[in-house]
Order: C-alpha cells, then sequence, then structure tokens
C-alpha cells in the first residue's frame, strides 16, 4: 500500500485537497476491479475528506482510479470542464474508474463530455444519507434499490411504501441518476474489466457478475464495511464481503472468522441462524471476510413499524439466550483475569469520563476481589446484540450477524442486557438510550417488570449467583461506553452516559439488580 497521504489534484491550486489520513483505503476504491487503486487522481474541490483515495499519481503518470468531482463554481468557469473531461480521458489506465461526483444540474453534461471522448456510461450509485457520511452506496438498479428499500434503509413505513413503488416505475434510474443530489456516475472504457470484479471472483469462484451495495458501520472508519453481492439478477445477496479499511482494524475480521469458526455451532444449535465463513481473502493487506447471507427483516426495523411488538421481541431473544447459555456454560472459579478484561479494565479506561470515579472504581474491585476463587458460571457472548443484529422471517429461527465482539467464555446476562435496552431505544428510533435504560433497569422503569421476568429466569437456568448478577450489569455498561470511547475518540454519548449515572447513582438501580 501506498504511504500516509491522500493526495489529490484540481484545476484550481487553491483548491487542492491534499491533506495527511490515516493509512486506509477510500469506500469508492472498492469499486476498482482489484479493490483498490494504484495511482489516483482527484479533479476538482468537491471531494468529501472520507472518500479520498491514499494511492497517489505523480505529475503526468496515468490513473487507475480518477475521482471528478467539481463544485458549481468550477462547473461554471469557461472550459473548467472540457479541460477536466480531458484530463480524465487522457490519464485514465485501460481498467480504471472514473467517478463522477457532480451537481445535478451538471451531470448530464459531464457524462456526455466523457462519452464523447469514448467513455461508458456503467451504473449511477447514490450515497445515502449524503457524499459526505456516506452510510449507504446503492446502485439505481432495481434490485439492489429495493433490497437495500426493504431491508437496508431506515425509512418510516410510509417512506418506504413509496420508494418501493418509485423504484418499480419506468426509466424511474434514468430520472433519479439526473435529480437526485448525492449521485455518483460510474464511467469506464469499453472492454475494461468489470467493476468489483475481485468481489465476484471470491469463493464460490467465478460468480456472474452482477451489482453491490456497500454499506458502512455507526463507528465510523474504526468499524466494519459491509458488501452485499449481487449475482446476475439474483433478488438478494449471493454473499456478503466484510471489511476494515484502516490498518490498525484489520484484526477485527480474523478475530470475527474464529468466532464464526468456534461459536457457530453451539449458537446454531441453540436455533439461530448464523453465517458460514464462505472464504477468508485479502486486499493488499486488508482482510475479507465471505459469509453467507441472513434473510430476514432486522428487529430494529421491525419494532421501528411495530413498537408493540416488543414483548414478542423480547421472548424471542431471552428464550434463545438461555438456550446458547445452557450450550455453552461452564462453571469454574472466578480468576482475576477474566474480572480485570471485563470490568476493572473498562473501568480504567473510563476513569476521567466517570463521575465519583475513584469511589465507583473501588466499588467495583471490592466486589470483584470478593468473587475471585469463587464457583461462577461462565458463558459465550456475543457482545453486541443490537437489534440491528438480529433477524426473523416468517416467524421462524432469529438469524444473528456480526460476531468479531464475540467470546467463548464471558460473564452472563451482559447480552440480555445490552439487547433489552438497544429494543427498547429502537422503538423509539434510538432518540434517547439513557431513557431506555432508565425505562428497563430503574425502579418504577415501564419496563422493569418484563426486564426483571426475563432477567430471574435466565439467572435461574444457569444458576447465577445475585452478587455475580450485579457485577454482571455494571460490566455490561462499562463494556459498551469503553469501546464507544475507544471508537469515537470522544466523552460524550449514550453509552459513557449511562456508565456516568451508574458511577454516581447505582443505589437507584432496582433491587432485584442490587440482590
Amino acid at each position: 500500500m501506498p504511504g500516509n497521504t491522500a493526495t489529490t489534484q484540481s484545476l484550481n491550486p487553491t483548491d487542492d485537497k491534499a491533506a495527511a489520513l490515516p493509512k486506509a483505503l477510500s469506500l469508492i476504491e472498492l469499486l476498482h476491479p482489484d479493490g483498490y487503486a494504484n495511482r489516483s487522481l482527484v479533479l476538482g474541490s468537491h471531494c468529501p475528506a472520507m472518500l479520498l483515495p491514499t494511492a497517489r499519481a505523480e505529475a503526468g503518470e496515468q490513473a487507475d482510479f480518477i475521482i471528478l468531482a467539481p463544485t458549481v463554481a468550477e462547473c461554471r468557469t469557461s472550459g473548467w470542464l472540457q479541460m477536466a473531461v480531458q484530463s480524465v480521458a487522457e490519464k485514465l489506465e485501460a481498467n480504471g474508474v472514473a467517478y463522477v461526483l457532480a451537481p445535478p444540474y451538471w451531470r448530464i453534461r459531464i457524462w456526455r463530455l466523457l462519452h464523447n471522448y469514448g467513455l461508458f456510461f456503467d451504473q449511477a450509485i447514490v450515497h445515502l444519507p449524503d457524499h459526505a457520511s456516506s452510510r449507504y452506496l446503492v446502485p439505481l438498479n432495481r434490485i439492489p434499490a429495493q433490497y437495500a428499500i426493504s431491508r437496508l434503509l431506515p425509512l418510516p413505513r410510509w417512506g418506504r411504501l413509496v420508494t418501493m413503488v418509485g423504484v418499480r416505475l419506468p426509466r424511474c434510474d434514468k430520472v433519479l441518476r439526473c435529480i437526485l443530489p448525492s449521485t455518483a456516475l460510474v464511467m469506464r472504457r469499453p472492454n475494461a474489466r468489470p467493476i468489483f470484479n475481485w468481489l465476484f471472483q471470491m469463493q464460490p469462484a467465478n460468480r456472474q457478475p452482477g451489482t453491490v451495495i456497500i454499506g458502512t458501520s455507526w463507528r465510523g472508519k474504526q468499524g466494519a464495511v459491509i458488501l452485499y453481492r449481487f449475482s446476475g439478477q439474483d433478488h438478494r445477496p449471493s454473499a456478503i464481503a466484510k471489511m476494515n479499511l484502516m490498518e490498525g482494524s484489520i484484526g477485527n475480521r480474523m478475530r470475527e472468522a474464529t468466532a464464526l469458526k468456534r461459536l457457530g455451532p453451539g449458537a446454531r444449535s441453540a436455533g439461530a441462524q448464523i453465517p458460514q465463513l464462505l472464504s477468508v481473502g485479502r486486499i493488499n493487506q486488508y482482510p475479507v471476510l465471505l459469509q453467507s447471507p441472513i434473510s430476514g427483516q432486522s428487529f430494529a426495523k421491525l419494532l421501528s413499524y411495530h413498537p408493540k411488538r416488543l414483548p414478542e421481541v423480547f421472548e424471542c431473544v431471552s428464550s434463545w439466550l438461555e438456550r446458547w447459555n445452557r450450550e455453552t456454560m461452564v462453571v469454574r472459579p472466578m480468576h482475576r483475569e477474566l474480572l480485570e478484561r471485563d470490568i476493572l479494565a473498562p473501568a480504567a479506561t473510563l476513569a476521567s469520563l466517570l463521575k465519583k470515579r475513584s469511589e465507583y472504581r473501588d466499588w467495583l474491585q471490592m466486589r470483584s476481589v470478593r468473587l475471585v476463587g469463587a464457583p461462577a458460571p461462565l458463558v459465550a457472548t456475543h457482545n453486541d446484540l443490537t437489534m440491528w443484529n438480529i433477524f426473523r422471517e416468517n416467524k421462524v429461527d432469529i438469524g444473528i450477524i456480526d460476531w468479531e465482539t464475540a467470546r467463548d467464555t464471558g460473564l452472563p446476562l451482559v447480552d440480555l442486557f445490552y439487547a433489552v435496552v438497544d429494543g427498547v431505544a429502537a422503538t423509539q428510533g434510538y432518540a434517547d438510550r439513557f431513557k431506555a435504560f432508565t425505562a428497563c433497569f430503574v425502579t418504577g422503569g415501564i419496563h422493569e417488570p418484563v426486564i426483571e421476568h426475563l432477567v430471574r429466569r435466565l439467572q435461574r437456568a444457569i444458576r447465577l449467583p445475585d452478587e455475580l448478577l450485579e457485577l454482571c450489569f455494571h460490566s455490561c455498561w462499562i463494556h459498551h461506553a469503553a469501546n464507544e470511547h475507544h471508537s469515537t475518540g470522544q466523552s460524550e454519548g449514550p453509552f459513557i452516559k449511562i456508565a456516568q449515572w451508574l458511577a454516581a447513582n447505582r443505589d437507584q438501580i432496582s433491587p432485584w439488580i442490587r440482590g
């Protein structure tokens, strides 16, 4: 891979966006037939920083990835577009990709200019919610668009119905590629290798080329990138590819591959669909996991449309957890290393952010020391059991994805604590996770009686002592707060807020948690 500098070349030197970036792949480089660019060129001043490629094209060199991203002012400058398009035509390599991020009014003109220079239109891709954030990159093609609308995008029910009808209308894609503000055009040379060729060559080998949706994580650059691979005219993905674009995060994929192999059989035996690991490939040094897709709709989307189905979701998730905990439970003396990993180390990470931090850390330390050596039921844990990671179709067994943080052995109930709060938050569009937390675990909370029943049932199933129950509860929220702080680098966030409240108000937690 190239060095740590993302180099751009602009026809207006005063608008040059060259800047030092962490060593990483750009999201849109994944379109390249090889999955990355050896030499890139950026023309114009309107390319968001997150989309800038890292590879450098020296002056006079050919480029295998060119971004043409003019501002309105540049488009209006006499001769600017003609010069930019000519530069694209002269410098684009035979298998290169030209990616046009232009204002809607100018998009068709640029398309025609590039066509006159011998480049052909491959497809249009809409960036949602916009170019700058690019959480989803969806081809304006009926099959992937319908899948994204029905399965991926957080649309209200009326919005989903309207857009589903819209994408079925004749020539709708042609209209949308001209008017949507956050749309890109992919242009290539005749007989060039297909975009995403690297992905369609992964196992099962030599899949018929089709289309690809790219999804990104709320965690930003530290999170996974997910590619939904549609072969031919298939209406559902033939496979899901996952990778990280930051060099420091590539170990996440190998941990997930290990977790799927080690924990997948037990999770399936407990009644859940789990992705099958199809193959592990690489783009340069970046591991790519190819997995089988999990069908169904996420519980997050279900609850956003049908909040009254929350008790049904609670029962479904807690029942599976009970079976999985029974399947994986081991009873062994509690060792300090596990308590350090799951409680004391995350608490130390948050020390500067917690109110009454010395008192809270001393309390955690004291409770942990008292448990060292005592028999404890330990279970496998998923550690990211958000409603976005749980799927269900036709009221059959649930499907669970995103196993990168899973562990063979951990403290019980942490998945249930997290899942119920996430479920309540999903019914409110994730507007206030702290409010969802208090509704579940503070005396008088609206969901407290139901949650107590679920927790007690799982506690009895694995014979968990009350004293350890309380520590498991605190471990859950400290763990997620520490992860939030690590992922975002910020001192504020919903999980950090919960941990701060716990540190100062642990006596206000429901008495059945405190034992």
